[in-house]
Formats: structure tokens, C-alpha cells, sequence
């Protein structure tokens, strides 16, 4: 099973030699088996690669991360027909019902909630019964809207005094580096495990080609925010190199999922495996989410 998060910041040559990844820069030659690898930043606008290794990088399911000049993700390179069954996955995923997709957003919603009190409670060290009962009344479909009113409470009292959330602050650019990374990620299980990224469950923008992936890295953004608000100093002017390598490595930390402890990125392909299982038996119940816990 591939671990490694490889983030290449410097000018760089990227070549493919006997099934690895050869970077060569001014500080000398790396080689890193493409089997070790599950995702590859690339953060300089200078780097070089081959298509070689490119076309590797898809038959070895290495989601490959490609930066603007901000250094923050800006697109994904993925491949097709990655899963032995991907028509048939497809087919059923076409069939998804409203009813079912509104269960599984109630069960995605839920539980990013129940993640996001976990973060506000550690962080704060205070109770907040407002943002339980959001939590206790998310119905289906969360048509009640019950994200957004947590959101207002979440930000509001973890944001730095003046700062609201995507202003020109480093603490919403860390923010959003880190959710494009789980974003890249996300992409790179729901394609593995044969899904169509572009068919969401509650995002629906015909521009977005990542729309499940959105709906499913939901429950894991608060993961990115307890690391954003308890590493980055607000202090900080720019999301410096060192900042963004914390980030990257968020997809090392470990969770709980299915009674188990799991990186983030293991535990992303556990979500989208169930949500085959969710699929083929119309059962929401069967999706498997990371909890979040502090202190136990």
C-alpha cells in the first residue's frame, strides 16, 4: 500500500528510470519507488517532468497535486478506468436516488459537526450547547441548513480577532492549502474505487469536475483547521515552505474509522470504498466516516 507524500518545491527534473521517481535538482539525484507513493505536490512552476513518468504516475494511482504561483493546488491529474468495475459502479452511482443521496449528506454533515465541536472544544477548552443542538438536528438532506449556522459559530470563534473567513489572511490561505490537498486526495480514492468525480451527492456545479470529492472531504476538513489553528502563527505574513510541508503531511495523521485507527489517507480510501457498498445496497448506513476525538 503506497504512504509516501512526495512535495517538490525546488527547480526540479522529474524522470521515471526502472519504476521510480528521479528528481534531479542543484542539490543532487533522489530516487523514490513509484510503488511508495500515493501523492505528488508539485509546488515549483519550474519544475520539468517527462510523460513518461506522468502516464506512470497514473497506472501507479498517484494522484499528481500541480500548484499555481501562490503555491496553493489548482488541479489534479488523476486517470481513467481505474477500478476493474468502474461501468458498473458508474451505472449504479447514475441511479442514486434523492432520498439516498439526502441520507448520506445528513451522515456527511452529522459527523463533520460532530468533528468540528471536537476542534472548537480542545482548541477553546469551553462548551458550546448552541453548536450541539446544530449538531442533534441535522435532518436530511440538511435542509435545515444546519452547516452553515455551526460555521458561523466555528469560525467565528477559532478565526483571529478582525480576521473572517477568505479574507487575505494566512490563516485562511493555510486553510485553504490544506483542503485543497485532502481535495487531491479525496479525488484520488473516489477514482480508484471507479466513481465519476465530476457526480456529486449534494455539490451539483456542472464546472466542477470534483463534485464527490467536495461532498466527501466535508468530514475531513476539520482535521486541516485543529493543525491550521493550533501550528500556523497568525502573526506569520506568507504560507512559507516549512507551513506548507505541515500541511502536506496532514494526510499522515492518523483517525479513527470503522473502530480503527487509520491515516487520513488510508481512511479516505475506507470512505470511498463503503460508499460503493452504500451504492450497491442503497443503504446510507453503510458509509464509514473518521471520528474525530480528543483526550480518550
Amino acid at each position: 500500500m503506497s504512504w509516501r507524500i512526495v512535495s517538490i518545491a525546488e527547480k526540479s527534473y522529474l524522470s521515471l528510470n526502472l519504476e521510480n521517481l528521479v528528481i534531479k535538482q542543484d542539490s543532487g539525484e533522489f530516487k523514490v519507488p513509484l510503488e511508495d507513493i500515493s501523492v505528488i505536490v508539485l509546488e515549483n512552476r519550474t519544475i520539468t517532468t517527462s510523460v513518461a513518468l506522468l502516464d506512470a504516475c497514473i497506472q501507479h494511482k498517484i494522484a499528481v497535486l500541480i500548484c499555481d504561483e501562490k503555491h496553493t493546488p489548482s488541479g489534479t491529474l488523476l486517470g481513467y478506468q481505474q477500478h476493474s468495475r468502474q461501468s458498473k459502479v458508474i451505472k449504479e452511482q447514475l441511479l442514486w436516488t434523492e432520498p439516498l443521496k439526502k441520507r448520506v449528506w445528513q451522515s456527511i454533515i452529522k459527523q463533520k459537526l460532530e468533528n468540528q465541536y471536537a476542534v472548537l472544544t480542545e482548541i477553546s477548552k469551553r462548551e458550546f450547547p448552541n453548536f450541539i443542538n446544530y449538531t442533534a438536528s441535522v435532518n436530511s438532506g440538511d435542509t435545515l441548513n444546519r452547516e452553515a449556522s455551526a460555521a458561523r459559530l466555528y469560525f467565528g470563534e477559532l478565526l483571529p480577532k478582525g480576521c473572517v473567513r477568505n479574507s487575505d489572511h494566512v490563516i485562511n490561505s493555510s486553510l485553504n492549502y490544506g483542503y485543497a490537498i485532502l481535495r487531491g486526495a479525496m479525488a484520488r480514492s473516489i477514482v480508484t474505487y471507479g466513481f465519476l468525480s465530476s457526480i456529486g451527492i449534494q455539490h451539483k456545479n456542472e464546472l466542477n469536475n470534483y463534485s464527490l470529492a467536495d461532498d466527501l472531504m466535508e468530514v475531513y476538513r476539520p482535521y486541516v483547521d485543529y493543525l491550521v489553528f493550533t501550528k500556523i502563527s497568525v502573526n506569520a505574513e506568507l504560507l512559507n515552505k516549512e507551513m506548507r510541508n505541515e500541511l502536506v503531511g496532514i494526510l499522515t495523521h492518523r483517525v479513527i474509522i470503522n473502530e480503527s485507527k487509520q491515516t487520513i489517507l488510508r481512511a479516505m480510501e475506507i470512505t470511498a470504498q463503503s460508499l460503493v457498498t452504500v451504492t450497491t445496497e442503497k443503504d446510507p448506513s453503510r458509509l464509514l466516516l473518521p471520528i474525530l476525538k480528543y483526550g480518550k
